[in-house]
């Protein structure tokens, strides 16, 4: 069991980042871009060697890769030109994923790119999903979504677009929220979970909200879940402070 954290996470500079997350005692760092995506280092002309020096130098891993701008993008977006800069943005970071030693590309749909009931089924919605994960099959990464979805219906996109690069970025503190039980959505997930975030409820430090860990943690021993745990935690009034106690909250949790 490897833990990392979402380097926004962290109160320094993208580049101080990954020394700070190894301080810490993190294994691994997420990378996380904006709307603005463009302007991040992965963007750039030998930004990925910039990032594999920086994260080589520390001694720490890239765990993942978070295109969080991507809500703006997303496959139901009715504007055709934006819909396809979004499928780009996936399939690009699906080709710079392996060079990083990272196999997991986070794909959320919140605020204005919500999946809504109806695109569970929709073609725009599932042929955008395809496009993407055609990529990802062919350099050998995973698209995981997070969205507010239940399992359930995570499951049906995934039977739909019939892909196995396309599982599930778990959040237990977000499904907890939106009173999902977590423990019985990892079961019922269970290998379709590509990887997880750990989070509570109400801003809370890990173990201090209504999430129940030990049941989840549970849970995702019965499922045989061995990637990582990537904390999206508050950093409350001392970032690095919190980021330890959550740190430890899982390895001696876990």
């Amino acid at each position: 069991m490897k833990v990392g954290i979402r380097d926004g996470m962290l109160p320094v500079s993208f580049e101080e980042s990954f020394q700070k997350a190894k301080d810490i005692g993190f294994d691994g760092i997420e990378l996380c871009m904006g709307a603005n995506y463009r302007e991040h280092a992965l963007w750039q002309d030998g930004g990925i060697d910039t990032v594999n020096s920086l994260a080589g130098v520390a001694g720490i891993e890239v765990s993942s890769l978070s295109p969080g701008g991507f809500t703006a993008f997303s496959f139901m977006h009715p504007t055709d030109s934006t819909r396809s800069e979004g499928i780009a943005k996936l399939q690009y970071l699906a080709e710079t994923a392996p060079q990083l030693g990272a196999k997991v590309i986070l794909v959320p749909f919140f605020g204005g790119g919500q999946i809504q009931d109806e695109h569970i089924s929709a073609p725009r919605f599932i042929d955008g999903l395809k496009a993407a994960a055609e990529t990802a099959e062919k350099y050998g990464v995973f698209l995981a979504i997070e969205s507010t979805l239940s399992a359930e219906q995570h499951q049906q996109i995934i039977d739909n677009v019939g892909s196995s690069a396309v599982g599930v970025y778990y959040d237990m503190g977000n499904a907890t929220g939106l009173g999902y039980d977590s423990p019985s959505e990892i079961r019922s997930l269970g290998s379709a979970i590509t990887q997880m975030h750990i989070k509570d409820t109400g801003g809370n430090h890990a173990g201090e909200g209504d999430v129940d860990f030990p049941a989840v943690f549970d849970a995702a021993h019965a499922v045989g879940y061995d990637s990582w745990f990537v904390l999206e935690t508050p950093g409350k009034d001392d970032p690095v402070a919190s980021a330890a106690k959550n740190l430890n909250f899982v390895r001696n949790n876990f």
